[in-house]
């Protein structure tokens, strides 16, 4: 008898979630003239799949909606096509909908592999327990973007992702315990465009400097932060692909010249991320930097960098005058503010935080946002702000101002009007 109601109530559970699933989870109903139906077996595989993990912010609560805007802003959970019965894309980042907010499982529960025409899994910042990638993401023939980012995931990662031929981005950074031994894997993704392995410990990993070789012509953008690689990762590339405009290496164990690679990568690359790389041992540093017409955003922060580095002896600004985005944090930049900087005229970002000066901040008039905190500035008319007219965002804290900031001295201001909206 106690059977019987069970099975009854799950049948119960089970009608009303497809119901349920049909109003709003797959946005049953017209949009526009065109009727969208999620197939029964998509919505049974989804329940499935919703049964696997838990959900105390219910995060899949707000998943089953799904209206005319989300969609058209790619920013609903679950997806189909206007044309199409097929669940083409699942979002189901934590965090998204509420911060902090989370799944929480002990494996991806293979119901997924079902979902054959899917061409969009985002399943980061979510809680796996440790569990191992499965091989059936190699089975999602269709998939073009993959993120499993930050979501405790450990293991070798399968080869079985190399059959994702039509994958553009695969993001699987931030999962620290998973085992790179081989990145053979990539040379299967011929449609990749955006690679990103930041923090995932890539020492001793074979064929890594294949990577960068026309094994994957079109990869345009590649992360490699806090992945542990020094020269020896890349001393056997001498054909490096020229396609890449975004390229982060940021805090890992360079030592001595640059990896050679690099200058073959002057031509198109838009974006550098050297953090934490010791310049003064870097022989070749400066001579790049000046070959690089293309850079719009430069991050260089605990590079080592002082006032002499900084100097026209060593740096030819007027080469890098397209660039944008500037971070030179926690360096050894003292005393006087290097000039330079005003003749970099589409200067609008500059991150010049944790350094020790303590003089006039020149006028540069284009730029936004403009970080000068844990400096020591002690006037706060000497960080410009009354004559900096367009900037938005300034961060000054942690200096040792005189006194308190107060409203502009008129003889002080240079500016009609100002743009500021943060300060900090």
């Amino acid at each position: 008898m106690n059977n019987g109601k069970g099975f009854g109530v799950h049948v119960f559970f089970v009608c009303v979630f497809l119901v349920a699933t049909t109003c709003t989870c797959l946005g049953v109903g017209n949009i526009g003239n065109i009727t969208v139906v999620c197939s029964v077996q998509e919505r049974l595989t989804l329940l499935r799949f919703k049964q696997s993990v838990r959900d105390e912010f219910k995060i899949l609560d707000h998943g089953w909606v799904m209206t005319v805007a989300s969609r058209k802003e790619s920013s609903a959970m679950f997806d189909t096509p206007s044309v199409s019965d097929n669940v083409v894309r699942l979002l189901l980042r934590g965090g998204y909908f509420a911060s902090e907010s989370y799944l929480v499982g002990k494996e991806l529960d293979s119901s997924l592999a079902e979902l054959m025409h899917l061409k969009y899994l985002d399943l980061g910042d979510n809680d796996f327990g440790g569990s191992r990638i499965p091989d059936f993401i190699g089975s999602l023939k269709h998939l073009t973007y993959l993120s499993l980012s930050n979501a405790r995931f450990q293991g070798i990662i399968p080869d079985h992702i190399g059959n994702l031929s039509n994958l553009k981005v695969l993001d699987l950074s931030l999962n620290s315990k998973l085992v790179v031994e081989d990145v053979s894997w990539t040379f299967g993704l011929s449609s990749l465009e955006h690679l990103d392995l930041s923090s995932l410990n890539l020492v001793g990993a074979r064929n890594l400097d294949m990577v960068l070789h026309m094994i994957i012509p079109s990869l345009k953008k590649l992360s490699l932060s806090c992945c542990g690689l020094s020269n020896a990762d890349f001393q056997n590339s001498s054909r490096i692909v020229s396609n890449i405009e975004h390229l982060d290496l940021g805090f890992n164990s360079f030592k001595g010249p640059l990896p050679g690679f690099l200058k073959n990568m002057t031509s198109l690359i838009t974006f550098l991320d050297l953090s934490d790389f010791d310049v003064s041992l870097a022989w070749n540093f400066a001579n790049l930097l000046n070959m690089i017409l293309s850079l719009r955003e430069l991050h260089l922060s605990s590079c080592g960098l002082h006032n002499t580095f900084l100097s026209s002896i060593h740096l030819n600004f007027s080469t890098l005058s397209n660039i944008q985005h500037l971070d030179l944090g926690d360096n050894s930049i003292e005393g006087m503010f290097p000039s330079l900087f005003t003749n970099m005229s589409s200067l609008k970002v500059l991150d010049l935080s944790r350094n020790s000066l303590s003089s006039w901040v020149p006028v540069m008039p284009n730029l936004l946002e403009l970080d000068l905190s844990f400096n020591e500035f002690k006037q706060i008319e000497h960080v410009g702000i009354w004559r900096h007219c367009q900037l938005k965002q300034l961060n000054a804290t942690s200096n040792s101002f005189d006194k308190e900031i107060i409203d502009s001295p008129k003889n002080k201001s240079e500016c009609s009007g100002y743009a500021l909206e943060i300060l900090d």
